[in-house]
């Protein structure tokens, strides 16, 4: 079988595929319904309003209300009560023990000053620097390769000190 020429494959029409198609019954929306605000579907939760009478005597309630975070309840105005927003403070930093620093400065408590601190680290070259530098020269390399390890970071031990009184606080060994 020989394929149509031009001609007539040009007067035939393809098939329709709109005749299985339905369309919808209402138009889309237009841009100022599409573009309008939906409602929050996760609204922020806001805690109940405090009453004035458990502010204004906290002693005789027995309710401990941290004052960072107190709710402050402004008096009524035209009728309504309004409600502040709360302030949430973030907690300050807890230094860490002396014995926890490791090749990065850290926050401590200086146990010589007693100042919270951030430690000034310099790092040394340690115990094993020093030796793969003597086992390098014992291999004959003299010619300054065996000073290599002394400036490798990862051989270097780490001493922490007060910035404050200048104690040493911790040495990091790697």
């Amino acid at each position: 079988m020989e394929p149509p020429s031009y001609e007539e494959a040009s007067l035939q029409h393809p098939p329709s595929y709109s005749t299985s198609q339905s369309y919808p019954s209402t138009p889309p929306p237009t841009y100022g319904e599409a573009v309008t605000i939906q409602p929050d579907l996760f609204p922020v939760l806001t805690p109940p309003p405090v009453p004035t009478a458990v502010l204004s005597s906290p002693q005789n309630s027995g309710v401990i209300v941290h004052p960072s975070t107190q709710i402050g309840v402004i008096p009524p105005v035209g009728g309504r009560q309004a409600v502040s927003a709360v302030v949430m403070t973030q907690p300050p930093p807890v230094p860490i023990s002396v014995t926890c620093l490791t090749n990065i400065p850290g926050l401590v408590r200086c146990p010589h000053c007693h100042q919270c601190v951030i430690s000034k680290a310099s790092h040394v070259p340690g115990t094993a620097a020093w030796c793969l530098c003597i086992v390098l020269s014992l291999l004959g390399l003299i010619c300054g390769c065996c000073l290599i390890p002394l400036m490798i970071r990862g051989l270097q031990d780490t001493h922490h000190t007060c910035p404050q009184c200048g104690h040493l606080l911790h040495i990091y060994k790697s």
